[in-house]
């Protein structure tokens, strides 16, 4: 303790702390509070630390040895995560204050010690200017964190953003930011800013500010917490089409034992038609940090990949010819970039409902500023989510539209986007109530026949399509035994519904004579049969 420290008088000790049964009055802005609560309910000064720093002139503190007070203010420090260290500042680091001294109080049994630098005097003066008028006695001076998220992909270099933002702010706004850290691979960031008055003027009352760039404005957003989306992709390029992949929550489970972040606040399957694709939600820097230095992990035997900050789109209905190849080249043409990396870009293409997912994230994040790109010279839109198409069959005379529509498995989301013969094709505004329906399977109207209930393949009827190495050869007929009777129990297989083609058979088969029939095309679903296997399958295809 310091000598010669005036002992504080009663009426002041008074006017600092009043004490009473049921409540107490804080030493910053003199608000009332309830016994139970721990800090004022105005300004958030803790209930005893004004208290203490008053005790302490008048009883003499028991003074840290300075091996401990290293120890205790290193504990107090945030630990690393797999050798990287926090992306948060630690608000408090710069401000160089006097070594704290330990304070026992006889009034405050249940927290006989407090932490407080011992020269109140030393604290720097903060001198708020250009914010909104407050009651001087409402502002507290302690630092607050703004996040900033939507940050320009255009824009690589994260000390010109850095600079950008801070113009504006100062240009617009007179607010000036302790600091600002921008992390463009994540297209978020975060500020320091001089108290929490600041703070809520950002996030409440601001909330965007468009910055001027030179291909022109572009919007960031200011919030409360942090939250970055990240996708992760399970590789099933050797894998069996029936293979079992992990669920959303085992893979929130293993993000959590790899990066030691905070519980993603969602993780969930992007789509039916994209199983092995998963949203996850992020609040939390240290666990993106961890997990953009180890991007690649081990899950139920399968590899998986995240691609972090990352932006999701599709396109829908694409031509049948359409190649993955196609379309990494057609992002790169649209993007100004020769090649993009595997890292950067994922392309999913889903050959049955000929439907792509397109993951972007890091040099290929520009592709969120795009809506459209050339493919063989016609323009295809991309678009922020798959429509959600319900085939329901087969639809009988006795079937009445409007019943089906209105059946309580839809809740009022579904309208008819077309009928043809005994196939209604319905479009489901809620995609909760589209898995659900994809799930369950099965409609079942009041007295009458059930119908089947699943995706609808992109405006396509059977009918209109021929058995080919999509629709049969390398995809569905793999999966059969040579035996023409298991398909005799199932009229409305689809194969029955298919168009022939007897110069498609015939390749099919020469190419199952051959020695080396395994070709680039068709390596991954026949690799696993015989040319023999292969034979008999085609024989029981023509039956």
């Amino acid at each position: 303790a310091r000598s010669g420290t005036p002992a504080a008088s009663p009426a002041r000790n008074e006017h600092r702390t009043e004490k009473k049964e049921d409540t107490w009055k804080c030493d910053e802005c003199s608000a009332t509070n309830l016994t139970s609560t721990k800090r004022c309910s105005r300004c958030g000064e803790p209930r005893f630390a004004a208290f203490s720093a008053s005790t302490a002139q008048t009883q003499r503190p028991e003074v840290l040895a300075t091996a401990d007070y290293n120890q205790n203010v290193s504990s107090m420090r945030p630990s690393r995560v797999d050798g990287y260290q926090s992306l948060y500042p630690r608000i408090h680091e710069s401000t160089k204050a006097e070594p704290l001294t330990l304070i026992n109080s006889s009034s405050t049994a249940d927290k006989p010690y407090s932490l407080r630098p011992n020269t109140k005097q030393t604290m720097p003066q903060t001198h708020i200017e250009n914010i909104e008028e407050h009651d001087e006695d409402h502002i507290s001076e302690q630092e607050a964190i703004v996040y900033i998220s939507d940050l320009p992909p255009s824009i690589q270099d994260d000390s010109q953003l850095h600079r950008l933002i801070e113009s504006r702010l100062e240009k617009v706004f007179q607010i000036e930011p302790i600091s600002i850290q921008c992390y463009s691979k994540l297209g978020a960031g975060l500020m320091r800013v001089r108290n929490t008055q600041i703070k809520n003027r950002l996030v409440e009352d601001i909330k965007i500010m468009p910055l001027d760039l030179l291909e022109g404005t572009h919007v960031i957003s200011f919030r409360e917490t942090l939250e970055v989306v990240s996708y992760i992709v399970i590789d099933t390029t050797n894998e069996e089409n029936d293979m079992d992949l992990p669920t959303a929550q085992e893979i929130r489970k293993r993000w959590i034992e790899l990066y030691r972040g905070d519980e993603p606040s969602s993780c969930d399957q992007i789509s039916v038609q994209f199983p092995n694709i998963y949203r996850i939600v992020s609040t939390s820097f240290d666990d993106l940090l961890a997990a953009m230095s180890t991007p690649d992990f081990l899950i139920s035997k399968l590899f998986a990949h995240v691609y972090i900050g990352a932006d999701c789109s599709y396109f829908e209905d694409l031509p049948k010819s359409t190649t993955k190849e196609e379309l990494e080249t057609a992002i790169s043409n649209s993007i100004r970039m020769k090649t993009v990396s595997s890292l950067s870009l994922h392309i999913e293409l889903n050959k049955q409902t000929n439907n792509a997912c397109i993951i972007a994230t890091d040099e290929a994040r520009l592709w969120t500023t795009k809506s459209f790109v050339y493919i063989n010279d016609k323009p295809i839109s991309k678009k922020a989510s798959l429509t959600c198409r319900l085939l329901v069959h087969p639809v009988l005379g006795i079937h009445n539209d409007d019943e089906i529509i209105n059946h309580t498995i839809f809740d009022g989301k579904a309208s008819i986007i077309e009928r043809s013969n005994e196939n209604l094709v319905l479009e489901i505004s809620d995609k909760k109530i589209y898995d659900n329906c994809l799930s369950v399977g099965v409609l079942t109207p009041k007295s009458k026949p059930r119908l089947k209930m699943e995706i609808y393949m992109a405006f396509t009827n059977p009918e209109n399509r021929e058995i080919d190495t999509e629709t049969w050869y390398h995809v569905e007929m793999v999966r059969y035994k040579p035996d023409i009777m298991q398909f005799t129990a199932d009229i409305d297989h689809p194969i029955f519904h298919y168009r022939w083609n007897a110069a498609i058979w015939l390749q099919e088969f020469q190419n199952a004579q051959s020695k080396n029939r395994s070709t680039k095309a068709n390596a991954k679903a026949q690799s696993s049969l015989s040319n023999d296997q292969i034979r008999h399958l085609l024989q029981m295809t023509v039956m």
